[in-house]
């Protein structure tokens, strides 16, 4: 009869442990919002994967460096600031410079639950650039929200 008694207390004990440790999948959601580029060879036929050799990112009116010289890249996460409109850069191509400017509509945060706050999201309204590096842009997902995906391809001969 003591162990029954025992036996029920600790299933009822670890019951409530369990549940106190439980976590919510939605948590588990990446909170991050960055957009995605992707650099192409601009030919007639298909959109050729173009991987650099050297690529650093500023972001302008911050102090933030993004990417430092660095190797062997075919795309970038930038992040777009939710306070603002508009987010510009600096992007170094293998020695040459462009700017890059990404005009954007913000969205209502996306809510995901008390415990775990909400996300920013943007919807891409425009991209502008110099043209030394950059030969033209293409938009092809406008949401920016956080789910892996490319937003804008950067094309160059």
């Amino acid at each position: 009869m003591v162990n029954d008694k025992f036996l029920i207390l600790l299933v009822l004990l670890f019951t409530v442990l369990l549940a106190g440790c439980s976590t919510l999948d939605e948590c588990r959601e990446d909170k991050t919002v960055n957009m995605t580029i992707g650099f192409y060879n601009k030919t007639d036929l298909t959109d050729a994967i173009l991987t650099l050799d050297s690529v650093s990112v500023n972001g302008i009116g911050k102090d933030s460096v993004l990417y430092n010289n660095s190797k062997s890249v075919n795309s970038l996460k930038l992040p777009l600031n939710a306070a603002l409109q508009q987010s510009d850069f600096v992007v170094c191509f293998n020695n040459t410079i462009d700017t890059l400017s990404v005009f954007y509509t913000n969205n209502n945060a996306y809510f995901i639950s008390f415990e775990c706050g909400c996300i920013a999201a943007q919807t891409i309204d425009e991209v502008i650039s110099t043209n030394h590096f950059i030969d033209s842009i293409r938009i092809v997902q406008r949401e920016v929200i956080n789910v892996d995906a490319e937003h804008i391809k950067i094309f160059h001969n």
